[in-house]
């Protein structure tokens, strides 16, 4: 009985050992795998950080590539609104330039014959100044024409430039609205 009991105790002891030696196998394979847990979240948090970090990089890059691109629509629109302004102002002194000449040699004409009867009758008379008064008709005619076709070229240049601007202005507005809903679908 005494071997009995020592053999259960040999047992028992055994058992108390293997089971000892499994729960510390256990425990060494728990901290393993939270060592590995925790070294994976590290992993995944400095990969998702410097996800984040690059498209904030990205993102800023776009917005001054973007706001560099608007400040330059902006400079060329003024620059097309000053030159034509410019070309309204030329036009105008040009227009206005050839008609006063016009105006001033048709008064000029006009006084002196109503001055001497006699010439001015003789002038119609005569075949040469009959053309004389036809060239000026017809110069006449031919100044408003071409002031007509300048005023409809520039009015026709101010919706062509209006047309080109609303286009560049909707294209900048969708490319932003891209840059919105990307930077948002990302995060």
């Amino acid at each position: 009985m005494t071997n009995l009991k020592n053999e259960n105790k040999k047992q028992s002891n055994s058992l108390k050992e293997e089971t000892g030696k499994f729960l510390d196998q256990q425990r060494q394979q728990l901290e393993n795998t939270t060592s590995n847990i925790s070294d994976t979240t590290n992993k995944v948090t400095d990969n998702v950080n410097e996800y984040q970090q690059t498209n904030r990089e990205i993102l800023d890059k776009s917005i001054d590539v973007s706001n560099k691109y608007q400040q330059e629509s902006v400079n060329t629109i003024q620059s097309i609104i000053n030159n034509t302004i410019e070309l309204q102002k030329s036009f105008a002194n040009t227009f206005q330039s050839v008609f006063s000449k016009f105006i001033d040699d048709t008064s000029k004409s006009y006084w002196t014959n109503y001055l001497y009867p006699q010439q001015y009758t003789d002038m119609y008379n005569n075949k040469i100044n009959q053309n004389v008064t036809d060239n000026t008709v017809n110069t006449t005619r031919q100044i408003n024409d071409v002031a007509l076709a300048s005023a409809e070229t520039f009015n026709k240049s101010i919706e062509i430039a209006q047309k080109y601007y609303n286009e560049v202005a909707q294209n900048y507005l969708n490319f932003v609205n891209k840059i919105e809903k990307t930077y948002y679908n990302n995060h």
